[in-house]
């Protein structure tokens, strides 16, 4: 008898439907209709869980009554190979995340070195001088304010440190809000109020609040599944939506507070 047709057996003299089986193993219904139809085999795991619930043994469900020895070594062997397979996408995953992080680290610094170039024009630079130049004066208003008081690399540590954890979408929606507030905040006009706060401009604040709603949306984004077919899900599109509106009203909150 195949091994789906005792799983089959196992189930129902359980009085168990598929719908309960793959409920109690937190699997879909097609997983165990598979099983049963011998289209697919449970993994070692499953397999194992399933034994559990249906009062059996994996090796009984594997081999039937007989060879109860030569189906424990199978379950053996399959628990071992899928604990390879799953070391082996842990590895892979890690190295894919290491690449990732360091994309991001590359990006940030390449915004580094670009912010600094017009610090050349003045010329008496050594190349050490150069790369931690802090006069505002040479510099542009908001990446010096970043730089100068620290700001930019803590802001690199937000984006990068979670694509080492497989992130990624967190890491990119924060980067790419890095760059917008950038380019708003330097574009913003000056505000002689905020001077103790922002060198006379409010750019710092238009920056602060893009890139602090960059970290909410970009969690809640990791949290969106992913679509079914080609193209943004719906979830998606409205995520894009409420983040440009989310811009936009930092922009407009900032130009009316400050």
């Amino acid at each position: 008898m195949p091994m789906g047709e005792r799983i089959r057996e196992a189930r129902r003299k359980k009085g168990l439907s598929q719908e309960e089986v793959a409920r109690e193993l937190g699997i879909s219904r097609q997983a165990v209709t598979k099983w049963e139809g011998e289209q697919s085999a449970p993994s070692a795991g499953n397999l194992k869980k399933l034994a559990a619930l249906l009062e059996t043994t994996p090796g009984r469900l594997l081999n039937g009554d007989t060879g109860e020895k030569a189906a424990a070594a199978e379950y053996y062997a399959l628990f071992r190979e899928e604990e390879a397979r799953r070391a082996a996408q842990r590895r892979e995953q890690g190295k894919k995340n290491i690449r990732m992080a360091a994309c991001v680290l590359g990006g940030y610094l390449a915004v580094y070195l670009l912010g600094r170039l017009p610090a050349l024009a003045g010329g008496g630079h050594s190349l050490l001088g150069w790369l931690l130049e802090t006069d505002w004066q040479r510099l542009p208003y908001l990446y010096g304010w970043l730089t100068g008081h620290g700001i930019f690399w803590w802001a690199a540590a937000v984006s990068v440190l979670p694509a080492l954890w497989g992130r990624w979408k967190f890491s990119w929606v924060t980067f790419a809000a890095f760059l917008l507030g950038l380019a708003v905040g330097e574009a913003a006009g000056s505000s002689p109020a905020a001077a103790p706060y922002g060198h006379g401009e409010y750019g710092w604040a238009i920056w602060g609040g893009i890139f602090l709603l960059a970290i909410g949306m970009g969690a809640a984004l990791e949290r969106l599944p992913p679509p079914d077919g080609k193209g943004l899900s719906r979830g998606q599109v409205r995520w894009g939506i409420c983040f440009l509106s989310g811009i936009g009203l930092v922009v407009v909150l900032v130009r009316c507070l400050l």
